[in-house]
């Protein structure tokens, strides 16, 4: 089991026993009863070398980390359970007030979160920033996925109270950006019997990622996917996610994948949308604020498009800024 924990292992197997039944074939060439069995088995073998070669290469890793957070009022701290370490970092003039958790996008790390850290520190507030799995300093995984970013998040909040003097939290807000979104997402529907879940008082997710389906899209386009492929690629694609992440809800269709079913806020949300989103464009937000329409949860719904926010390189936003204190004022 422990070898679809590694991103290459499944394929390199499939390789392995493809050419033992190839090489087994030329030996066998004159069975007449063997024969076609061998060949019909060869070409199992590299049918799913196909697809596991397309796993590997869409449960990629984010590369080259950007450094964490460095500086002298931010403490590291590292939670460990049965997945990739979890760390996260605390600005340690903790006090009486409300918590704000933050975290990055991908291939950004805690360091990229500071300007938006500032603001709520600025006004009050104390804060935490997670990292993503194999993001800054984080613990890398072989076979990256949101999933388990989202159990990472679960253990750090259901383990507050060893980051933190949780007798001083009198509400916690999640703010998300990109990636850091999707994973709030799923969280809000994994955490309703979870300890501290009853303090969560808003979601403020910034140009969110929303819909797993456009990206495998995208991915399918990038790794120039046969069309006629496609579908035994997802197939095989959930199939690794749900033996990776067996805690969840098994997914089984796209739509799994994508809001509301992945996951919709039963609180108050705020979604900040850059009008430039070089990288996800309008279709997440426009799902997004359509799958709080489809639902009762409509009312607890803000949303703003904001005409100077672009989706990266966008630490320091007074437009950002002045959306969200807005926000948190009226809530």
């Amino acid at each position: 089991m422990k070898l679809l924990f590694n991103r290459w292992s499944t394929c390199l197997l499939a390789i392995f026993f493809t050419i033992i039944l190839i090489i087994t074939l030329f030996l066998n060439s004159d069975n007449t009863f063997l024969t076609p069995l061998l060949i019909i088995l060869s070409l199992i073998g590299i049918y799913n070398i196909l697809l596991e070669t397309y796993v590997a290469l869409t449960f990629i890793s984010p590369g080259k980390r950007k450094v964490s957070l460095d500086q002298e009022n931010w403490e590291q701290l590292r939670l460990t359970h049965d997945g990739p370490e979890v760390v996260v970092f605390k600005n340690i003039n903790f006090k009486s007030a409300p918590l704000v958790l933050l975290i990055h996008g991908w291939r950004s790390s805690s360091s990229s979160m500071l300007g938006r850290a500032e603001l709520y520190l600025d006004n009050g507030f104390n804060v935490m920033i997670m990292e993503l799995p194999g993001h800054g300093s984080a613990e890398g995984v072989s076979k990256w996925n949101a999933g388990v970013s989202v159990r990472n998040l679960i253990h750090l909040f259901t383990n507050l109270d060893h980051v933190c003097d949780m007798s001083s939290i009198s509400n916690i807000y999640l703010h998300g950006h990109s990636m850091g979104g999707f994973v709030f997402l799923r969280f809000s529907r994994e955490s309703a019997n979870l300890n501290y879940n009853h303090l969560v008082k808003g979601y403020i997710l910034e140009s969110p990622l929303t819909c797993y389906s456009e990206i495998f899209e995208e991915s399918c386009m990038m790794l120039k996917v046969p069309k006629i492929i496609k579908p035994l690629f997802w197939n095989r694609l959930k199939f690794h996610f749900n033996m990776i992440n067996p805690s969840f809800e098994n997914i089984s269709d796209t739509k799994d994948v994508d809001v509301p079913i992945w996951g919709l806020p039963d609180v108050p949300t705020l979604i900040v949308q850059a009008a430039n989103d070089e990288r996800l464009g309008q279709i997440h937000y426009e799902r997004l604020v359509e799958s709080f329409k489809s639902t009762d949860r409509f009312n607890l719904l803000s949303h703003i498009v904001i005409d100077d926010l672009t989706h990266a390189g966008a630490r320091n936003s007074i437009s950002r800024n002045n959306a969200i204190m807005d926000w948190l004022e009226s809530n």
